[in-house]
């Protein structure tokens, strides 16, 4: 048996093999050719404040971060992504993530935090300005200095919710000046940067518009799994199902139609496993996409940067339904968000966060939820971040936007402290 748990009441692991019911792709696949053999691997900004008002610290790491037994032997062979590609730490294969199905994390809720990055965007700043050949570097930098912030923090994990590279996917339809050679480098630095982070947390990574274009068919989908994993998946993590989505298949699936039908179907499965039955306590259900469902308000008009209105609202109704209670995306490179109110009254709060790279700033008299209200660029470590994220047992949620600098701020604060050279 293969099994990273933290849960050891849990009980020993099952040694049959994964069990996927209508998914293709065979069992998952664990990080550097470990093979997961759990039946049920895979079925299955603001501030934090406590119960007080204050503002409450947050620590990512001490004991619970360490409780966690590893049970592996290695495999016969190492497995391989699609196209022959080694699997990567982190990846999902199988529509599952190795080591964080059901069995293992799907004991009673209880609190975890982990740090959410969005468009890494590796490229951007160069096409933004309209510069060629001056590179990423500077994205390659930032991002780098987020994975020292989730090594320090030990997250139960880290998503990067999506755009991870900048430029476009060749094989899109209609899509007239993607050069693969520039691609394909963003793609090799991006994979050398993600290896920085330690091996016990996991790395995950979404689907972004410009990771499978404005306009996602097979081959560009395919492309995104043969260097990252699934474009769709489920975990589960201290007892909340955590569903990643491919958001592009509901802004445009024109030359995509039966990857949507495929992926609404695997969702409506997903979600069914988590209702309630009998005296098992609710679970808490998170979501994760690059395209928000909206923006600001769950009522606003549809534009480039959310989800059409005919599918965001009985999508969301369905979501809260089953207990999500909270959706965290990126594209905006701005930090937005609010609160969807179901008939019942129920809440799902929408998380849209900030780039670990390019910022967007507003343009006045621009439509700020479209094309027309972006106006300049910013980019460096005042601007730049991530939003760290506490989930309760109850399925309460708490989380803070933190520039680099911040961050940076607050490190070197509690190292003096520690040294006693703050007393």
């Amino acid at each position: 048996a293969h099994v990273f748990s933290a849960h050891p009441s849990l009980g020993p692991p099952t040694d049959r093999p994964a069990d996927r019911p209508g998914e293709s792709g065979g069992p998952c696949v664990l990080a550097r050719g470990w093979r997961c053999r759990s039946r049920q691997c895979g079925r299955g900004g603001a501030v934090s404040r406590s119960a007080g008002g204050e503002e409450a610290p947050f620590s990512m790491g001490g004991p619970e971060a360490d409780r966690r037994e590893e049970v592996l032997e290695p495999p016969a062979k190492k497995p391989r992504l699609e196209g022959g590609k080694p699997a990567s730490r982190g990846f999902a294969i199988g529509r599952c993530l190795a080591g964080m199905g059901r069995q293992e994390h799907g004991g009673p809720p209880s609190p975890f935090q982990f740090v959410q990055m969005a468009d890494t965007q590796f490229g951007m700043e160069d096409s933004f300005k309209g510069r060629v050949g001056s590179g990423w570097g500077n994205e390659v930098k930032l991002f780098r200095q987020a994975i020292d912030v989730v090594n320090r923090m030990k997250p139960a994990f880290a998503i990067v919710c999506g755009d991870l590279i900048d430029e476009w996917p060749p094989e899109e339809y209609g899509r007239e000046g993607a050069v693969i050679e520039k691609r394909e480098q963003q793609e090799r630095d991006f994979k050398a940067a993600i290896q920085h982070v330690d091996a016990d947390i996991p790395l995950l990574c979404v689907c972004g518009n410009h990771d499978i274009g404005d306009r996602p068919n097979s081959a560009t989908i395919r492309r995104f799994q043969q260097n990252f994993g699934d474009d769709y998946f489920s975990f589960w993590c201290h007892g909340a199902k955590c569903l990643v989505v491919n958001s592009s298949l509901w802004k445009d699936d024109r030359d995509a139609q039966p990857q949507r039908a495929e992926m609404d179907a695997w969702l409506d499965r997903e979600l069914a496993e988590v209702r309630p039955s009998g005296d098992e306590p609710p679970r808490p259900v998170l979501v994760f996409s690059h395209i928000a469902p909206f923006i600001y308000d769950a009522h606003e008009k549809d534009e480039y940067f959310n989800l059409d209105s005919s599918l965001r609202l009985p999508l969301m109704e369905k979501l809260r339904a089953h207990g999500a209670v909270g959706w965290f995306c990126g594209h905006y490179h701005r930090n937005a968000g609010g609160i969807f109110r179901n008939s019942d009254g129920q809440e799902l709060e929408v998380v849209v966060t900030g780039a670990v790279g390019v910022q967007i700033t507003d343009k006045e008299g621009g439509e700020v939820l479209g094309k027309s209200g972006i106006g300049g660029s910013s980019i460096g470590d005042e601007v730049s971040g991530l939003r760290l994220v506490r989930v309760g047992a109850d399925g309460r949620l708490s989380h803070r936007w933190q520039t680099f600098a911040e961050l940076k701020r607050e490190a070197a604060a509690a190292s003096s402290s520690s040294s006693g050279l703050g007393r």
